[in-house]
This record gives structure tokens, sequence and C-alpha cells, in this order.
């Protein structure tokens, strides 16, 4: 799932249109009529808004966009591994405040449960923008592989479930992602 930016934060409704700045040709204008464009006047400021809604009024930028969608996630589950090295999984639970890793390794494993404080999981989303998640491809797949490391990922969100994998290929933003799940769950995640 990429982020739609022309989904409105507020009622998320589509149906939305461009904000457009500077001085309008008569095209433009036409378009504006037409209820196209939304025309933003004359000056550009650091932080307007790109975009307006025509179901509520309500405008919003990029920005703004960008935490309403990390702010819908309510439960990231990853899990990591291969068959020779065993798989690590991984729940933040950020709606209830808590954390759930595992290992198993031939159908042996141990768990750990932790909770985490409301700071914790407001920081947890601020680096998961860093690392770009809900940018990722649905699949990342090295062809011709048969072995090696799988890692899957579900982003829970108030809506649906978002389902990312792959087969000894990764985001390029994935060791960071590890890292990340390593800090929040206090456990090894690679």
């Amino acid at each position: 799932m990429a982020i739609n930016y022309k989904q409105c934060p507020k009622c998320e409704s589509k149906n939305s249109i461009k904000i457009v700045y500077g001085e309008p040709s008569h095209e433009l204008f036409l378009e504006a009529e037409a209820g196209k464009v939304k025309l933003g006047g004359c000056c550009i400021s650091i932080g307007d808004p790109d975009y307006y809604c025509k179901d509520c009024e309500f405008t919003w930028n990029r920005e703004q966009a960008i935490d309403a969608a990390y702010a819908k996630i309510k439960v990231i589950k990853a899990s990591i591994g291969g068959y020779l090295d065993g798989y690590y999984h991984a729940v933040v639970d950020l709606e209830n405040k808590k954390t759930t890793w595992s290992f198993s390794l031939y159908g042996e494993g141990i768990e750990f449960e932790k909770s985490i404080r409301r700071r914790t999981a407001e920081n947890f989303i601020e680096q998961l923008k860093m690392v770009d998640l809900l940018n990722w491809k649905s699949s990342y797949v090295e062809p011709g592989v048969c072995d090696g490391t799988h890692w899957s990922l579900e982003i829970v969100t108030n809506r649906r479930t978002i389902r990312k994998y792959g087969d000894n290929k990764f985001p390029k933003e994935w060791d960071m992602f590890c890292s990340l799940i390593q800090r929040v769950v206090g456990k090894t995640f690679s």
C-alpha cells in the first residue's frame, strides 16, 4: 500500500482536488470553475495545503496525509528466518501497548512479552515513517533461489490488513526496520 495523499485525512473521502498556487492562466481559471482544481492564491508558503476535499472542505498537505496514514496503524506483525537458522516473530501492538517476541527452531521455541509506554509507541510510529514502511512494495522475491531467508509483514490498520513479504530480497530500509523492531521488543530480530 502506498500512501494515498489525495485521500482526505479528516473524512477519508477520495473526492479531492489539487490546490494550485501562483497567478492562474485563463485555462486554470476554467479548470477551477469546473471544480477540477482549487486556486490557492498567488503567495506560496511552506506548509500550505496541497489538496482540498470536496465533501468536507478540509485542506491538507502531504505531511498531514503521511501522519494520518501512519496514525491508522494498530499492530505490526513481522517474521524473518529460514529452515536452518530458525524463525523470529515479533508483534508490536500499538493499541494495547505491548510487544510479543518469539523464536522457533525445529519445533522448539521461546516467547517473551512486554508492555510498552505510550511515548515508546509514538516514537515507533515516527520511526516507521523514516523507513517509509507504508510505501514498500508488496513483495520482494529473488528469482531462482529455493532456500534462504524469508520474511513477512502484516500491518493492521483500523480498516484493513496490509501484507508484505520477501524471499532472499529486502527493501533498502530493511536493516533499519529490523533494528527498530529489536529496540521496541528488546530482543534479537534478524
